[in-house]
């Protein structure tokens, strides 16, 4: 009885000593793999970001447009034109309608007819895939403004940022009938760049891998699919206008979209820009790259 003891005093430590170890093991291992799924869900579930504007807040006539979508109907707002011409601006992320109404200002001012539409989150059609499922959208929009008769099915065009960006690119290279492409501050390859999966140590690679599971999870996406660069050489001999800011982290992936591309393709870095800020930066370069570009594509 008396040699019992230590040996069951020793059994006792022995097992605290391996739960413990068991824990750390297990907090190390949930805690990335649940922020992984945390990030995605947040970016793939963000609530509507609908702020209420609407062209009409920068003068312009504008309609209310229900489109009825291959995966949902979805709500956009038309601003007439007076040259025949077109341009789709697809939402960024998990925005509403109101998307980039700077932007559609200066194409309005020239005489385009702009379509911008809200989120498949504003839309109530479930997750976002950051630019490979809302290449529809692109499409059923493509399909809204070549049924209009006062828009010239020949001559439409596609501005996107960031994430849109992406699908603007991804969506010229499988539909032709897009006719000119100005991409802003897009990502090149998703998983080699914005994740760079398995470049960090063991626990930043353990969360990126749980981001990219939960993604494929969530989204029902492959990461594979979220590549502009893999496509982007498709889209020759029609023009391309990459359009990225000095202080931007996916500079690399521009230049890398860039070379791609194929000689149709032009990249402009504003100097001293952000993501998103090339009009606010630089609001007068800004116009006027963009109009020659689109007027070179569209209207001549």
């Amino acid at each position: 009885m008396i040699r019992a003891i230590p040996r069951a005093r020793a059994w006792h430590w022995r097992r605290t000593l391996a739960l413990a170890v068991f824990a750390v093991v297990l907090i190390v291992v949930a805690v990335p793999s649940a922020l992984g799924f945390l990030t995605a869900y947040r970016l793939l579930y963000a609530p509507c970001g609908e702020d209420g504007r609407t062209p009409g807040d920068f003068g312009h006539p504008w309609e209310d447009v229900t489109i009825a979508g291959q995966a949902g109907s979805f709500r956009a707002y038309f601003i007439p034109g007076t040259n025949g011409a077109a341009v789709i601006i697809p939402p960024a992320g998990w925005a509403g309608r109101g998307n980039r109404l700077h932007e559609a200002d200066v194409l309005a001012r020239h005489g385009y007819a702009v379509l911008t539409f809200e989120s498949r989150r504003c839309a109530g059609m479930g997750s976002l895939s950051l630019g490979s499922k809302e290449i529809a959208e692109v499409s059923d929009a493509l399909a809204y403004l070549t049924a209009r008769p006062d828009v010239d099915p020949t001559r439409i065009g596609v501005l996107g940022f960031s994430s849109a960006g992406a699908t603007a690119v991804m969506a010229a290279a499988r539909y032709p009938a897009l006719r000119a492409v100005v991409a802003e501050g897009g990502y090149g390859d998703f998983a080699e760049g914005t994740l760079a999966l398995n470049t960090g140590g063991p626990l930043e690679v353990l969360y990126k891998q749980a981001l990219a599971l939960s993604y494929r999870l969530l989204s029902g996406v492959e990461l594979a699919k979220l590549s502009p660069q893999a496509v982007i050489g498709q889209i020759a001999p029609r023009p391309v206008l990459l359009i990225y800011g000095s202080r931007e982290t996916t500079l690399d992936a521009a230049r890398a979209q860039l070379a791609a591309a194929g000689p149709t393709a032009s990249l402009w870095i504003v100097e001293g820009a952000g993501h998103g800020d090339y009009l606010a930066v630089a609001p007068q370069e800004y116009e006027a790259r963009v109009i020659a570009f689109f007027d070179a594509a569209l209207t001549n």
